[in-house]
């Protein structure tokens, strides 16, 4: 029997989805390790073990973690370290749930992505109803977009916005039919359209760039793949989305604006390396900046095989916004204070956060989990699968996703779960 197929692990799951989504971080905390309890108890902790360490995609995050956690034994700043790998054994955790024996069969997998579904609509529905309501007191539409929005469930915008682009990509491919049986066939059919169109709107307000790029590609092919043969099912969609495109581009809003910023700054250097703290970086900027920070950090420290540690790597790259003079709030306020400014910044850019914080071993093990997954999207041939590793890599690059819990469990879950997805023509072995 498989683990999703016992009703009682179905609901710790779900709740593990339900506190994911709405940033309840100790109550999934105590989910996950329930889920975990259950893994090792139901199936024998033996049994458990032994499956879970002959399965490559445990022990390539299993690995992962474990470079992690060697950097508490020469970090400067064990807390932060702590922290730091205490979300990392979120990986180790889910992975095994996954791995350690038989998850799920197809119709328990649709079942899932089903309630995931309907999770996330809930979720956003939340979100735009508070944010309705702001809007009913500020008259400021700016609400309804990017973080604003995504404020009443303490998600970051970018981050919650892969979790809509998920959800879309289970509904448009493969057998994304909701599978809800007291519905008729019908009802379910226009239900799975109402939730592909809400979802592509929602994309849309949390106006993250890369994600709507991919989402429009997610599109394209799925129209391509299913309208191929009906010529104007193709022409109205295609026109619908020439639509969106130009009225995003060519009218004043927000996700416009959001395109206009990433060039759009003022960021030039002294001779020495220093800025005028009201100086202002486009995304573009900030990035190579924090970027060239990340080189300069493993020079001085010599530490390109280990890295600097989980623990120390933010605090060395604070100090390099401090050297440089950039705006970091009123330092008279104290090491607490509300305004900080660019304190507290990452790399943005996972391969590079990675490799400062564990070296190029670690950034080695990072790059293990993802040609794992490649080979399995490759096996598997869906565009589920596909689309998946693509937005995961490319989410990476802008991005550094493991800093947040949100971003750890993005990293696993969903990728894992494509093990007991519906195949394509090849049909590999766990």
């Amino acid at each position: 029997m498989t683990l999703l197929g016992r009703k009682p692990v179905f609901i710790v799951v779900v709740a593990v989805l339900f506190t994911t989504l709405f940033s309840f971080f100790n109550l999934n905390s105590y989910c996950i390790i329930l889920l975990l309890a259950c893994r090792l108890f139901l199936d024998g902790p033996v049994t458990a073990l032994k499956t879970a360490f002959n399965n490559k995609f445990f022990l390539a995050y299993f690995a992962f973690c474990l470079i992690e956690t060697a950097g508490l034994l020469h970090t400067h700043n064990f807390a932060t370290g702590a922290n730091a790998v205490a979300k990392d054994a979120t990986l180790t955790v889910i992975a095994f749930a996954f791995c350690a024996g038989p998850f799920a069969n197809e119709s328990e997998y649709r079942r899932l992505i089903t309630v995931y579904s309907l999770l996330v609509f809930s979720a956003s529905f939340y979100c735009l109803v508070m944010a309705f309501r702001l809007y009913l007191l500020r008259r400021d539409p700016s609400v309804f977009f990017y973080h604003p929005l995504t404020v009443p469930i303490s998600q970051n915008a970018v981050f919650y916005s892969v979790y809509v682009l998920f959800a879309l990509q289970f509904l448009l491919f493969s057998k994304g039919a909701l599978q809800i049986d007291f519905l008729s066939a019908k009802v379910r059919k226009w239900c799975r359209i109402f939730l592909i169109v809400f979802f592509m709107l929602m994309i849309v307000l949390l106006s993250s760039k890369l994600i709507l790029i991919i989402a429009l590609l997610m599109l394209v092919s799925f129209f391509f793949h299913y309208s191929w043969a009906n010529k104007r099912a193709l022409v109205l969609a295609g026109s619908a989305g020439l639509c969106l495109v130009i009225g995003l581009t060519f009218t004043d809003n927000p996700v416009r604006e959001r395109f206009a910023k990433m060039a759009d700054g003022d960021a030039v250097a002294t001779p020495q390396g220093e800025y005028n703290p009201g100086t202002s970086f486009s995304a573009l900027q900030l990035r190579a900046l924090e970027w060239r920070f990340a080189v300069q950090i493993l020079r001085q420290r010599d530490a390109w095989l280990f890295g600097v540690s989980p623990g120390d790597s933010q605090d060395l790259l604070d100090g390099k916004y401090i050297a440089a003079n950039m705006y970091i709030g009123n330092p008279a306020d104290g090491p607490h204070r509300k305004i900080r400014g660019f304190i507290g910044y990452n790399f943005h850019n996972q391969f590079i956060e990675t490799l400062v914080r564990s070296g190029i071993i670690g950034l080695i093990s990072l790059l293990v989990i993802f040609f794992l997954l490649a080979g399995m999207a490759w096996q598997w041939k869906t565009k589920e699968a596909f689309f998946t590793v693509m937005t995961l890599v490319a989410f990476f690059i802008p991005q550094s996703p493991l800093t947040m819990q949100h971003g750890v469990f993005l990293f696993c879950f969903f990728p894992l779960l494509l093990l007991y997805s519906p195949k394509g023509s090849a049909v590999p072995s766990h």
